[in-house]
C-alpha cells in the first residue's frame, strides 16, 4: 500500500499541483487491489468481534446476576475463561456491599463473567471448596478456580473500600485486567460501560452503605 501512495504522489507531481482534485487522488488510491484487500480483512474482523460480542452478551457478560440452580454455577466454574462468583447470604450487609461494587465492575469488564450465588442454594460446592465464611468470591480462571476473596481482611476490614481497590484485588488473580491509559485514572462509575445486558437480578446500590448486620460464618 505505502507503493501504492507514493505512485499516487508521483502522478499527481508530474500533473502539476492543480491538475488533480482530491477527488481524482482518492480516486487513484481506491483502485487498488491491496486496498480492498486490506479493507476485507478489516471487516471480516469486525464481523468476527461482533460475533464474539454478542456471544458473551448472550451468556450473561456485561452484567451482574444471580444464578439460583448449583448445575449452573458448577458448569460456570468448569467452563468459564474468566469468572468472579460471589457466595453470598442475601441478608447479610457486607455481601450487600460486596454486590453493588461487583455490578459496577461486571459493566466494564466484558470479557469476565460476573455472577453471584446464595450459598444455602449450592451445598455442593459451599463443601468443594471449603466456603466458611461469607462473603466468598471465588475467582475463576480457564475452568479452574486460581483465587479467592473471604469477607473484607484484604480490603481494610471495612465496608467503606473503593470499587477500585476491589478491582485491583480482582486483577491480582488474573480474572480482569486493569485498565491502561486514560482511563487508568478514571474511577469506575464514570468509565463507560461495555456492551451488555443492562441490569442483572442483582440490584444497583450504594456501594458504601451496608448497614450493620455484616457478614457471617456457615455451620456446614
Amino acid at each position: 500500500m505505502d507503493d501504492k501512495i507514493k505512485e499516487t504522489a508521483r502522478l499527481a507531481l508530474e500533473h502539476g499541483d492543480d491538475a488533480l482534485s482530491d477527488d481524482e487522488i482518492l480516486a487513484m488510491l481506491d483502485d487498488d487491489a491491496e486496498l480492498d484487500r486490506l479493507r476485507e480483512e478489516r471487516l471480516n474482523q469486525l464481523k468476527r468481534e461482533v460475533g464474539h460480542v454478542r456471544e458473551l452478551r448472550q451468556c450473561g457478560h456485561g452484567g451482574y446476576a444471580e444464578l439460583r440452580n448449583e448445575e449452573d454455577v458448577v458448569k460456570l466454574i468448569s467452563t468459564a475463561k474468566r469468572a468472579v462468583v460471589h457466595f453470598m447470604h442475601p441478608q447479610f450487609a457486607r455481601c450487600k456491599v460486596l454486590d453493588a461494587h461487583l455490578h459496577l465492575l461486571a459493566r466494564y469488564h466484558f470479557e469476565t463473567r460476573f455472577v453471584s450465588a446464595k450459598a444455602e442454594s449450592c451445598s455442593f460446592l459451599v463443601q468443594k471448596f471449603q466456603v466458611r465464611v461469607l462473603p466468598c468470591v471465588l475467582f475463576v480462571v480457564d475452568g479452574r478456580v486460581v483465587d479467592r476473596l473471604v469477607g473484607f481482611d484484604e480490603l481494610g476490614n471495612s465496608d467503606k473500600f473503593s470499587t477500585e481497590a476491589l478491582e485491583k484485588r480482582l486483577a491480582q488473580s488474573g480474572v480482569i485486567q486493569l485498565p491502561k491509559g486514560a482511563l487508568a485514572s478514571v474511577p469506575v462509575k464514570e468509565r463507560p460501560a461495555a456492551l451488555g445486558p443492562e441490569d442483572g437480578d442483582a440490584e444497583d446500590g450504594d456501594a458504601e452503605d451496608g448497614g450493620s448486620d455484616g457478614g457471617g460464618s456457615l455451620d456446614y
